[in-house]
């Protein structure tokens, strides 16, 4: 099990523990050092004299990663590029709206041109940045920041605060076909820009 599984499961057994009480409930030749290992990666805190505190997605990913400076490392790439899927929706909504990042994971989606994409992989990995290639077979375990990579021979972008963003018509169309998780989403873009969307739930709701 690697420490990011045995984070997952700490995560939904105890908040709080002692050395003690993890020994006694998994198996480890030296717990002592798997905690300590848990406590330099950002898994754990240590709070007291053999006392142990779960970190959140939310303090590992601030303790690990700078979101703003993911983003901003896009632009000094200078490349061709679009944020797309859950990103697009997120910028769109002027940060109104986030979704599909799990425990510990901050997927940052964007198309690449089919040309670009060895390029991109080599600037990734020169920033020390994870990415992945859509659909392609993922050789480590994703989590933590890292960058999905939907190559395409050409594509439209438009400027989005600074950033190149899928457009606004692209956005309405993946909230569209991912409803479940985005009709809130399609809700916010419908009354920011006027769309004239026709939204069963939100009909429901004026009419009470």
């Amino acid at each position: 099990m690697s420490y990011h599984e045995l984070w997952n499961v700490l995560w939904n057994w105890k908040k709080e523990f002692t050395v003690r009480e993890f020994s006694s409930t998994f198996a480890s030749p030296d717990p002592n050092k798997v905690l300590h290992d848990m406590t330099r990666k950002g898994f754990l805190e240590r709070t007291g004299w053999g006392k142990y505190k779960v970190s959140s997605p939310e303090e590992y990913l601030s303790k690990r990663t700078d979101i703003s400076r993911a983003y901003d490392l896009l632009n000094e790439s200078g490349m061709h590029y679009a944020l797309t899927g859950p990103d697009a929706v997120f910028f769109w909504t002027k940060g109104g709206y986030q979704v599909d990042r799990f425990l510990g994971s901050y997927p940052i989606h964007l198309k690449v041109e089919k040309k670009d994409l060895r390029k991109w992989e080599s600037f990734f990995k020169s920033r020390k940045q994870k990415c992945h290639v859509k659909d392609h077979q993922v050789r480590q375990t994703l989590f933590g920041l890292f960058y999905v990579l939907y190559p395409e021979a050409g594509f439209t972008a438009e400027e989005v605060k600074g950033f190149c963003v899928t457009p606004l018509k692209e956005a309405v169309v993946f909230c569209r076909k991912n409803i479940y998780s985005y009709e809130p989403a399609l809700e916010m873009l419908n009354e920011t820009y006027n769309l004239g969307l026709k939204i069963e739930y939100v009909e429901a709701k004026t009419n009470l």
